[in-house]
């Protein structure tokens, strides 16, 4: 992850922060107020789906970086093996 996108994400989750105190303290002043209780409800909603979002982002990274280690393992190989068949066409005995 490079800088921009850490910065990217500690704006995004100090935003969420802040909005979700904004919103708990209108809840808490209008325990009533059915509208504010759903905006609260949403806006968990919106962070799980960002978070899982984030989370499978993350592991796809991760999965890739194993492709292409794998990737640059079997292409070594290939060279090596390359190298020997032609040091063996090379050397016919």
């Amino acid at each position: 992850m490079n800088k921009i996108q850490n910065t990217k994400d500690l704006s995004f989750y100090n935003n969420a922060i802040l909005f979700t105190d904004l919103l708990n303290k209108k809840v808490n002043d209008d325990i009533d107020d059915e509208d504010l209780k759903l905006m609260q409800t949403l806006l968990i909603d919106i962070f799980f789906y960002v978070n899982n979002l984030q989370t499978h982002l993350a592991t796809c990274k991760v999965a890739n970086s194993k492709y292409r280690e794998q990737r640059n393992d079997a292409l070594l190989i290939a060279d090596e093996l390359r190298d020997e068949i032609e040091w063996n066409e090379n050397n016919v005995i």
